[in-house]
């Protein structure tokens, strides 16, 4: 009897300590969970940069409407939608573009803004064609921001080089002479996608664009501008910089612009994608379209750090 009430003892003691270890390994193991997600450039996702800032947004899966204002977009032509850095992507073509009706509040928005946009072009622009991407026109002042690629001005620049006109028009101040639209080479950019950034801070007056994620250059901005003769000829080196234009600039003469000012309203259907507006620089938007591949636009509120443009870079090039 007394040996079997040990045997029992010590059995039950077993199966307790079983369960326990059973348990607690159960337990520690479901506690630890998942590791954390890699973080590139300091975020999980595009979508993590500064989404509070964001005021307009286009993915392009599948349709062309804005999906951070919710601005719905009318079509010119016929959107076609090929493979892009995030799920689908905007095929641009001839006749085809995207326009929009801001609200009212919208100009007042962009005292300073970031712009990023992923492209892919299949050739270099050609000397007879400019292709608008993205622009925002007021109801009396078109080319309130301006964005278009034109072919290189400049034969000793390479054959993967796309010139870029990035800007904007500060109507505030000066309706009839406030125009900031330097250029920038995107380098090694045909046939593939590219990141491109253009930003403006109100606060120091500096503009700045970035391929890539990479500086490409920084101009302050003044207004008014004093006109000093014919623009500079483009620099033959085939990297990536801005052209200054002392017709844009007063070479730090002036006033720094600070926020920008459209005081203009929006136009009806003012804000455009793949194309020009019609009319501008006598453009047609008709057929001064994008061509190549334009995915997960993006307009923000304010100067981006580099950070976090970044973030937006690798992120995207990771298809997150």
């Amino acid at each position: 009897m007394k040996t079997t009430s040990k045997l029992t003892l010590f059995g039950f003691a077993g199966v307790v300590l079983a369960t326990v270890f059973l348990f607690g390994s159960c337990s520690k193991k479901s506690s630890s969970g998942p590791p954390p997600p890699v973080l590139l450039g300091g975020y999980i996702s595009s979508d993590s940069v500064e989404p509070t800032h964001l005021i307009g947004y286009w993915p392009f899966n599948g349709d062309a409407n804005d999906h951070a204002g919710g601005l719905t977009a009318t079509v010119a032509g016929s959107i076609t939608y090929g493979t892009g850095v995030r799920g689908q992507a905007y095929q641009g073509a001839t006749g085809t573009y995207a326009t929009y009706t801001p609200p009212a509040t919208f100009p007042a928005m962009l005292a300073s803004y970031t712009l990023t946009f992923w492209y892919k072009i299949p050739s270099q622009v050609d000397t007879n064609t400019t292709q608008g991407v993205f622009f925002y026109s007021g109801a009396t002042q078109q080319g309130e921001l301006i964005n278009e690629f034109e072919a290189p001005a400049n034969k000793n620049l390479a054959g993967d080089s796309l010139r870029v006109h990035p800007g904007f028009w500060d109507i505030g101040d000066n309706p009839n002479y406030a125009l900031f639209v330097p250029e920038t080479f995107d380098t090694n950019a045909i046939a593939k996608w590219e990141f491109f950034t253009v930003e403006y801070n109100g606060g120091t007056s500096t503009y700045q664009t970035f391929q890539n994620a990479v500086p490409t250059g920084a101009q302050t901005a003044f207004s008014p501008p004093a006109p000093a003769g014919p623009p500079p000829p483009p620099s033959p080196y085939p990297g990536s910089y801005i052209t200054p234009n002392p017709l844009w600039t007063d070479g730090g003469k002036g006033t720094p612009l600070g926020p920008l000012k459209f005081t203009d309203a929006p136009a009806a259907g003012g804000l455009i994608i793949g194309s020009w507006p019609d009319g501008l620089f006598g453009q047609k938007a008709a057929t001064a379209n994008y061509l190549g591949l334009l995915d997960d636009v993006r307009l923000f509120n304010e100067a981006l750090t580099q950070t976090q443009i970044s973030g937006l870079f690798l992120n995207g090039q990771a298809g997150r």
